[in-house]
């Protein structure tokens, strides 16, 4: 497994910003976790997304789902220390 960089593109009240994340299986993680916190589901029976997925590679955040994706993220860096 490589520690390569990829990028999950945020957007939070008009702000953009990029949360860098090492490795693919931290980056799958990340997406299942924004995923279901923004509600969005693949049909089991779709092609599996690419890695990384420019195309589904942002998210729109509220007040309430960036805190909670930031909880995430302190998380499992705690986890991987």
């Amino acid at each position: 497994m490589t520690n390569r960089e990829y990028e999950i593109e945020i957007y939070h009240n008009g702000v953009r910003f990029t949360a860098p994340v090492l490795g693919e299986k931290r980056y799958l993680e990340e997406k299942a976790f924004l995923n279901k916190l923004v509600g969005w589901e693949y049909p089991p029976e779709s092609l599996p997304r690419p890695i990384p997925d420019p195309t589904q590679d942002f998210y729109m955040l509220d007040d309430e789902q960036l805190e909670a994706y930031s909880a995430f993220r302190k998380k499992l860096e705690r986890e991987t220390e």
